[in-house]
């Protein structure tokens, strides 16, 4: 029997770097057994996320991006109880630790960080879009969902392919290194 609340949650370190190196740290958790989960394509389960990057400060507001990988979500569990993929990006930080919370003195508000709906495909021809929709959003700092499989529908594979992340540096930032822990997660239930 499946718990309506259990997932799988994958979670991505990124720093948004000011004239620094990168860091790319992937952390995930396995699905529960029948419920449905996210597939990096290749057997894995974590969407990679590039880094943002180098931001040169130049005294205007600068545009950042990254991108989240190409992904499957699958649902061959039967139950047609739909499910959904949430975003989520909390506040950047020039801290470290698994929050990038520990010694940070400067962030970088993560309210700005938008993307458009992710581009969701059958990844075969068995799978149908009937109750399957995807939705585009400005501010993840709370998850947002990205991509929706209604009750009654959502079983097969699906080819999620997410937009650019697009996150806004504010003119005013101190040149720091920067990181935010990105989470995507599917939950059973729309």
């Amino acid at each position: 029997m499946r718990h309506p609340d259990v997932g799988q949650t994958l979670s991505t370190r990124i720093v948004a770097v000011v004239a620094a190196s990168i860091l790319v740290t992937v952390f995930a958790a396995a699905p529960a057994t029948g419920d449905p989960r996210l597939d990096d394509g290749s057997g894995g389960s974590a969407p990679p996320i590039s880094g943002f990057g180098n931001v040169a400060l130049n005294g205007t507001p600068q545009l950042a991006t990254a991108s989240i990988a190409p992904f499957l979500v699958i649902d061959d569990s039967g139950a047609l109880g739909g499910w959904n993929v949430t975003l989520l990006a909390p506040t950047f930080r020039n801290g470290t630790g698994a929050d990038c919370a520990t010694g940070s003195t400067a962030t970088i508000d993560a309210t700005t960080l938008s993307m458009g709906a992710p581009v969701v495909r059958p990844a075969d021809g068995l799978t149908s879009m009937l109750g399957v929709t995807s939705a585009g959003f400005t501010d993840f700092t709370t998850a947002r969902k990205i991509v929706v499989a209604d009750v009654g529908h959502g079983d097969g594979t699906y080819t999620v392919a997410p937009q650019i992340l697009k996150l806004t540096v504010p003119a005013s930032v101190y040149a720091e290194n920067y990181c935010t822990e990105i989470t995507v997660s599917i939950t059973t239930g729309p």
